[in-house]
């Protein structure tokens, strides 16, 4: 007779017909999130993740553009007012205690620096540099310190 449940039994008869389905369902998860593409280094290729705590502020402003309004892209952003630091990967809205931000719709500004490798600022010829954000918003703007870039 097999038993379900969460105790620590012997494994039954249930557990053969499962290995099978397991084996052939742990490869996907190496994959990556739903076994998505992720670039890798290779000798033509060097990647930084980017990952990690950023400084954040939501723009709780009554029209929600004095980010814009005031600038806050071009100086940093703790000397704008004050700012948390936020894992990223993560969801703001899931992250916090704050009632603001748990149904905030509007910008928030998220600001992290980031030391490059001196091959790829005097590299010669210079180097393609491509940041790739996985799931930002389809408004999202993309500031650097040099300033704006499409």
């Amino acid at each position: 007779m097999a038993q379900a449940g969460a105790g620590g039994g012997a494994a039954g008869p249930c557990m053969l017909p499962m290995l099978p389905v397991l084996l052939l369902f742990l490869p996907g998860l190496a994959a990556g999130p739903a076994g998505m593409l992720q670039p890798r280094d290779t000798p033509s290729r060097e990647r930084r993740e980017l990952g990690g705590l950023w400084s954040f502020r939501a723009d709780l402003s009554p029209g929600r553009d004095a980010g814009f309004a005031q600038r806050w892209y071009r100086r940093p952003l703790r000397q704008s007012g004050p700012v948390i630091d936020m894992p990223v990967p993560a969801s703001f809205n899931d992250i916090t205690q704050d009632p603001s931000l748990e149904n905030y719709i509007g910008w928030v500004w998220y600001e992290k620096e980031v030391l490059l490798p001196l091959r790829w600022l005097r590299g010669q010829p210079a180097p393609r540099v491509v940041l790739r954000f996985g799931s930002a918003h389809y408004y999202s703007i993309v500031v650097r310190a040099s300033g704006h870039r499409p």
